[in-house]
């Protein structure tokens, strides 16, 4: 990591009590969090500094701290769990960052873009929830409204399904790689209770809290870009790539922890795209 890259500091409180540091497949550790912070938003500085930017599903507010560093007009977080705002919160304070340039709310994503008007912010980022959530389309269809400018998206795709969750070895052994290469949804279920968090839509089967986790391939989202209006390009990692490698490369635990973290990329598992309104031309 060269210094001009270095976006959280190692001791920084946003890494020191992030409990996600050793996770596969993206880990919050010093290296995988400053790159992605350089490819999501160091490379998008355009789309950051001096915009007004909403992000959803905002956690611990990570994201929305490195975007107000980089000089960002004001950073708005929503997050379904109340601890994990309150927690952002109380970081922003600690580092004395002025209350006017920021807030966090605990709201329902959907209801929240619902209840948002049109061209709200400038910026949106949706980063690693996406997925989360039982219709993805609605909830890019909501952010595209609510976006003036930019979407910037990160997100995993159906190959994921293979590689992370009790049925993988049965979806692996079901599929060609091809299969991958269409215009497909993989839905499967998870369980809602996660490690800092728990997942809004949840239901009950059979005296079991289970959820949903929707998983798009490439080529059904760049559909659904189209079919949005968007401008879209996707992201180069391939400045942090240590191989070339599929999701046939990270199924077994062995491969797994073998791997480094941007074979989630690299294996297109997880994809990163720019997306553009067309919002600037109507105002």
């Amino acid at each position: 990591m060269t210094p001009d890259k270095i976006y959280i500091a190692e001791d920084s409180p946003f890494l020191t009590t992030d409990t996600r540091k050793n996770r596969w497949a993206i880990p919050y550790s010093f290296e995988c969090l400053n790159a992605r912070i350089d490819i999501l938003l160091g490379k998008q500085k355009d789309a950051v500094i001096g915009k007004t930017i909403l992000d959803v599903g905002s956690h611990m507010g990570t994201f929305a701290y490195a975007a107000h560093q980089m000089g960002a007009r004001l950073v708005h977080g929503v997050d379904v769990e109340e601890k994990m705002v309150q927690k952002c919160t109380q970081l922003f304070q600690d580092q004395n960052i002025p209350k006017s340039s920021y807030r966090f709310d605990v709201r329902d994503v959907v209801r929240f873009l619902e209840s948002t008007p049109a061209n709200s912010f400038d910026t949106v980022f949706c980063f690693g929830m996406l997925y989360y959530t039982a219709d993805p389309l609605r909830l890019l269809q909501l952010m595209s409204r609510v976006a003036k400018e930019t979407l910037l998206l990160d997100t995993f795709t159906a190959g994921y399904a293979a590689v992370q969750g009790k049925n993988a070895a049965v979806v692996t052994s079901a599929i060609k790689d091809e299969t991958l290469d269409l215009p497909l949804m993989i839905v499967s279920l998870t369980k809602p209770d996660k490690k800092d968090y728990r997942l809004p839509e949840t239901f009950d089967y059979r005296g079991k809290d289970l959820s949903m986790i929707t998983l798009p391939t490439r080529a059904l989202f760049e559909i659904w870009f189209q079919k949005l209006d968007f401008k879209f390009s996707p992201l180069d990692w391939s400045e942090y790539y240590t191989r070339s490698c599929s999701f046939r490369d990270l199924i077994t635990p062995r491969q797994k922890q073998d791997s480094h973290w941007a074979d989630v990329y690299a294996s297109g598992i997880r994809v990163s795209y720019r997306l553009s309104t067309n919002h600037q031309k109507d105002t």
